[in-house]
């Protein structure tokens, strides 16, 4: 039995001591009424005690024992986690610079492409002759989500109560009243309004979409560098083709070696003005 489990089974026991000695204690009274009853109260009542006071001395012994192995363990274990952790994220950085490097290079590839086309599409487009239909972006062709037009599923007549003054539609039809040959009323007293019954035409139908544009999602990437703190493209404010094709100009400027400046720093040397002033 390892320390933990002699705690555990020590606790368990001085609990139930504690608990035999209570229901002991209730029978004092009665004890005390004969010497041989009493002697056996006392007998048991100092067996008892004796084994509290050593349950609780061995707790007293295994607790800090038990807290400094388990304080033991817990380090071994955070250690061990610190290790396991550590490789793991040497792996996860390998990884993410040899998967965003390959994403970037399809990304920037088709950014780029894109925003050459769509420079060519808005020049095309400007000397269009007026009978011919301008050209639609790669990305429009591609992305745009195309409307759909008004569908009709049912149409049948239904005979609708009416204002008899306007012909306006009575909005709260189960409230009209049938006053016979085709009239009826609503309302009480002067708010009475005086109704007719009026043929329509019923139509369920699927209201027509419109065409969806795509945001310009391509243009406003933002990729990150692979192994730099910078965006190898921020295309946050590129609205334009050749916003895009500047950005892609100066991301791959990032990439070139930097040039580092040479400064000079100067200390005083405490020894050699000692010397001097000597």
């Amino acid at each position: 039995m390892n320390n933990r489990s002699a705690l555990d089974q020590a606790r368990k026991d001085l609990a139930e001591v504690e608990a035999e000695l209570s229901a002991l204690l209730s029978t004092k009274s009665d004890a005390s009424k004969t010497p041989a009853a009493f002697a056996k109260f006392r007998s048991n009542h100092e067996a008892l005690a004796a084994e509290r006071e050593r349950l609780t001395t061995v707790i007293d012994n295994l607790e800090p024992i038990v807290a400094a192995e388990e304080a033991s363990d817990t380090k071994e274990q955070l250690l061990r986690r610190y290790a396991e952790q550590k490789t793991s994220n040497a792996k996860l950085a390998s990884r993410i610079q040899t998967d965003i490097r390959k994403a970037n290079a399809i990304l920037l590839s088709l950014i780029r492409d894109a925003a050459a086309a769509a420079a060519e599409d808005s020049e095309i487009n400007a000397a269009l002759p007026d009978d011919l239909e301008p050209l639609a972006s790669a990305d429009f062709i591609a992305r745009s989500r195309p409307g759909l037009q008004r569908q009709e599923l049912k149409t049948e007549r239904v005979w609708l109560w009416v204002n008899e003054r306007n012909g306006c539609l009575i909005g709260d039809q189960d409230s009209v009243v049938d006053s016979g040959n085709g009239f009826g009323r609503i309302g009480q007293g002067s708010y009475t309004v005086i109704c007719r019954r009026a043929l329509f035409t019923q139509t369920e139908y699927y209201p027509a979409v419109p065409a969806e544009r795509p945001h310009a999602a391509l243009w406003q990437l933002r990729l990150p560098q692979p192994d730099g703190p910078a965006f190898a493209f921020d295309g946050t404010r590129c609205n334009f083709p050749d916003a895009v094709l500047g950005e892609l100009a100066r991301a791959a400027r990032i990439t070139e070696p930097r040039e580092r400046s040479i400064e000079i720093e100067l200390k005083p040397v405490p020894a050699v003005e000692k010397e001097v002033a000597g």
